[in-house]
């Protein structure tokens, strides 16, 4: 399994920094935690409620789980697998199923690689519902890629397409937010190669402290 897939479908654990230490913090399946934003305390057993403590859809997540969901099944049933009808399993057998196509060489090269970063793709966009990263925009410079300097995001106002990200845990990734592109560069050494695709001089040093100034608010 993908560390992505891992995370979607079993529990798994992530070192954290506390109080100038670390410590190991375990997590359910991300799955599950998607499940459980969706309608928040949606789960707890009881009677009728107050209408201001009455739950509330998360729109979000739940586009984010109807979209998973939607995807890893008609696959499925493109490959005419059969649908389990629970997305855990449905993950697994999607899993399963697309490395066998690939070691029977039944899928080409490019869409094995397009379908295979589905679930690092989907544990990395669930995490960051749970736990926003910081973000530092790289403006004016376009993608080395595809070429987009800006990008208009779910709102329809035009940002930076270009954005420094960093999450618990990770290190930063420089990230292209055009969806047919979805390009990425990883840890600092990533962020230098693409500076120098760039014929510019990216300054690690600032961005890192723009993160932390970000991060103290």
């Amino acid at each position: 399994m993908s560390d992505g897939l891992a995370k979607l479908i079993d529990p798994w654990m992530m070192v954290v920094p506390v109080d100038g230490g670390e410590r190991t913090q375990h997590f359910p399946p991300l799955v599950d935690m998607l499940r459980a934003r969706v309608v928040p305390d949606g789960n707890q057993n009881g009677g009728g409620s107050a209408v201001n403590t009455r739950n509330v859809l998360d729109v979000k997540s739940l586009d984010l789980l109807e979209h998973i969901q939607n995807v890893t099944r008609a696959w499925l049933q493109e490959w005419r697998v059969t649908v389990a009808g629970e997305l855990k399993l449905d993950l697994r057998g999607f899993w399963d199923h697309l490395h066998t196509l690939h070691r029977t060489e039944e899928i080409d090269q490019y869409m094995y690689e397009r379908l295979a970063a589905y679930p690092d793709a989907w544990a990395t966009s669930i995490w960051d519902l749970i736990e926003p990263p910081i973000r530092v925009s790289l403006r004016g410079l376009e993608c080395t890629r595809c070429g987009n300097g800006k990008f208009t995001n779910e709102n329809g106002d035009t940002v930076d397409n270009l954005i420094v990200v960093w999450r618990d845990g990770q290190e930063p990734t420089a990230e292209c937010q055009v969806r047919e592109c979805a390009a990425i560069w990883v840890s600092d050494t990533g962020l230098e190669e693409l500076g120098n695709e760039a014929g510019l001089d990216i300054d690690i040093v600032a961005l890192r402290e723009a993160r932390l100034a970000r991060h103290a608010k």
